[in-house]
């Protein structure tokens, strides 16, 4: 009898040892920055400074106390290893979301840097794509400051082992030890975010397993992802998955379509705005002038693409009265020249 209970002792602290032990399901990592490569227009983007003195950094970071509850709360949540969807912590982040998107024009560096790490904290234990999208808005909209290098590739790509998290598109390569031997190399090739098409190719010297997420933004509601004619289910929102053997060569064709979104406040003005993809789409701010008013039913009706597929997008709005305005993204701005707006009244 006594020995039977020793056995049963013995399973169960194994038990609980492998329970504490256990990992997270989704849980990711940052991938050493050495292992990242980045290129195209955020790689322009990373090399801007801004000189500028801002008046939002005079008046002092507005966000701070509530994300850095949020901050603790998660760090609680992650080391009794309780899932996110048990807490509150999502529904208080989609509350914050809204605020941070109300107002992101005028976040101090400090409210900036803070909502960076806590969406990449969220992130990396849930590898949920609302937090994803989240950095991606951060990291193509330079509205007042360019995030540092180092701060992009901690969630530009993220990794559990041979599964590999592809959270930001662009221009891009990752190399990185196999778990069995063996260097990968994993190249984004696109024009993201002008344009919604990306190539992701592998180079191995052998062929390996490797389990590849494919973030499917929130908004791309006619997104596709294709290997080698074969189309996998895609959910915006969601990861798409695809776990196979690959071998050199192999590519993954992506397809996230592409359009304009209505972006609506109530504070601190009544206005609207407007998204392409990840971009926000914005104007030259008229200080001292009475900004622009829209008193239609549509905007979407007023609105015109006007560029080559590929290069910056540029459009006309013509709902103003009297008025045309050029909507393009903030990553167009020079910093230091007079400041964009996205944001449009509405009367």
């Amino acid at each position: 009898m006594n020995r039977i209970i020793v056995v049963a002792a013995i399973l169960f602290s194994v038990g609980a040892c492998q329970l504490r032990t256990a990992e997270p399901v989704n849980t990711s990592e940052r991938i050493p920055d050495e292992q990242i490569s980045l290129g195209g227009v955020l790689a322009d983007e990373l090399t801007k400074t801004n000189q500028v003195g801002r008046d939002a950094d005079k008046r002092g970071p507005v966000y701070m106390v509530t994300i850095e509850e949020l901050q603790k709360l998660l760090e609680q949540t992650k080391s009794t290893g309780t899932d996110l969807d048990d807490t509150d912590i999502g529904e208080r982040w989609e509350n914050l979301n809204t605020e941070v998107t109300n107002t992101f024009e005028s976040l101090t560096t400090q409210d900036l840097n803070a909502w960076v790490a806590l969406n990449d904290s969220l992130l990396k234990y849930t590898q949920q794509v609302r937090f994803a999208d989240a950095l991606e808005r951060v990291v193509y909209n330079p509205v007042n400051d360019v995030l540092e290098t180092d701060q992009v590739k901690s969630f530009y790509f993220t990794r559990l082992y041979d599964r590999i998290y592809f959270n930001v598109f662009g221009s891009s390569s990752l190399h990185y030890e196999h778990t069995t031997g063996g260097v990968v190399r994993i190249v984004q090739d696109t024009d993201y975010p002008f344009d919604g098409r990306v190539s992701i190719k592998l180079e191995l010297q052998d062929k390996r397993y490797l389990d590849l997420f494919i973030r499917i933004p929130e908004w791309a509601n006619r997104a596709s992802v294709t290997v080698k004619g074969v189309k996998y289910n895609v959910v915006p929102g969601q990861y798409t998955e695809i776990a196979k053997k690959w071998k050199n060569g192999d590519e993954v064709e992506i397809i996230l379509g592409m359009r304009p979104e209505l972006v609506s406040r109530e504070e601190p003005t009544k206005a609207f705005s407007l998204n392409y993809g990840s971009l926000m789409l914005s104007y030259p701010g008229s200080e001292g002038k009475q900004p622009p008013v829209f008193t239609g039913t549509d905007p979407i009706q007023h609105l015109k693409f006007v560029s080559p597929v590929g290069k910056m997008p540029t459009f006309t709005f013509s709902g103003i009265q009297d008025t045309t305005l050029v909507l393009q993204p903030f990553i167009q701005q020079e910093l230091g020249s007079n400041l964009r707006t996205s944001w449009i009244q509405v009367r």
